[in-house]
């Protein structure tokens, strides 16, 4: 692994173009962890201190980039249903949509140190495999961190709106994340082996221009937290996915037309974990960014959208750069 302050250095510029990579910075840090020739075995692209999987684990012998953005009026049908049925179980679901474009100019190195400056504290990542294509993002999402007393540490993120809001959240939003840090607590005690959760305060992550209720959870058990158990457990959270799970799962495979292939999989290391999201996939040509919303029985399709809009602005306004 070789650690750099810019993408952009001779380690990947004098790289052939076709040589898969993976380049990572950790939050809050400044170097970039890179590793060139990672293998793809249709699930997960590994690296010796990294590993990405795809959203469940499902298999693709190749990723093209999507040409067509998600039409309105589909992602309003597609809530407005699932709401109707929400209003019945209870619950959440997740589902998400693409925003669909093309490059001027290709200019990959460039454009990824441009949205890693505006990130700093998020895991910011780069990777290239020619069976997957480019993906390119900056994940507020922690699945778990565990530290050198053998605690682990999630978050759970969940509800929208402007960043510096005033008042209080909405019920919407309060519902939408209770769901989250319930949902947490209640697998990892079903991990066994003595696995609680604690749940601390909630307050507010700031994302560019919007913001996110942040609950830390702390994570312990008599013999410490194995990382790979846990994730396993806890994964994919209803943040990503949708409460109960089950329910959940049907209703994204009917609303979403194409597959998420990385958007929602994990990324994981020897000590930390994140969810793959804030993402754009793409190569030579064209992108397609991902981007998604919470749905409960009190949601409403046009601010979903909006809630949408808002989550890939940052990553579209740069990608309108090139």
């Amino acid at each position: 692994m070789l650690k750099l302050q810019a993408l952009s250095s001779l380690t990947l510029k004098d790289v052939p173009s076709d040589t898969p990579f993976v380049a990572y910075r950790l939050p809050g840090q400044v170097d970039f962890n890179v590793c060139l020739q990672p293998r793809f075995d249709g699930t997960r692209l590994c690296c010796p201190e990294i590993e990405i999987c795809t959203w469940l684990a499902q298999p693709f012998a190749s990723m093209p980039v999507a040409k067509t953005s998600t039409p309105r009026s589909k992602y309003g049908a597609a809530i407005n249903g699932i709401v109707s049925g929400l209003r019945e179980r209870g619950g959440k679901t997740v589902i998400c949509r693409q925003i669909c474009g093309c490059f001027d100019r290709f200019a990959p190195l460039a454009m990824a140190e441009e949205y890693f400056a505006a990130f700093p504290g998020m895991f910011c990542f780069l990777f290239y495999h020619p069976s997957t294509g480019y993906w390119m993002g900056a994940s507020p999402e922690l699945l778990l961190e565990v530290d050198s007393n053998g605690t682990g540490h999630t978050r759970a993120l969940a509800g929208t709106r402007k960043a510096g809001e005033a008042g209080q959240w909405s019920d919407k939003n309060i519902e939408e994340h209770r769901i989250v840090v319930d949902d947490i607590c209640s697998r990892v005690a079903a991990a066994g082996a003595g696995y609680k959760a604690i749940a601390g305060e909630t307050g507010d992550m700031c994302y560019g221009h919007i913001e996110h209720l942040a609950t830390l959870v702390d994570i312990c058990s008599p013999e410490g937290v194995d990382m790979r158990r846990i994730v396993d457990a806890i994964h994919p959270t209803a943040a990503v996915g949708g409460y109960p799970l089950h329910r959940a799962l049907p209703e994204i495979a009917a609303a979403e037309d194409a597959p998420r292939y990385f958007y929602g999989g994990t990324m994981i290391t020897n000590t930390l974990a994140y969810v793959v999201l804030r993402c754009v996939h793409f190569d030579a040509e064209r992108w397609c960014v991902y981007t998604g919303s919470g749905i409960t029985a009190s949601s409403d399709a046009a601010d979903e959208w909006n809630e949408t809009e808002a989550k890939a602005a940052p990553l579209i306004d740069i990608l309108g750069k090139y």
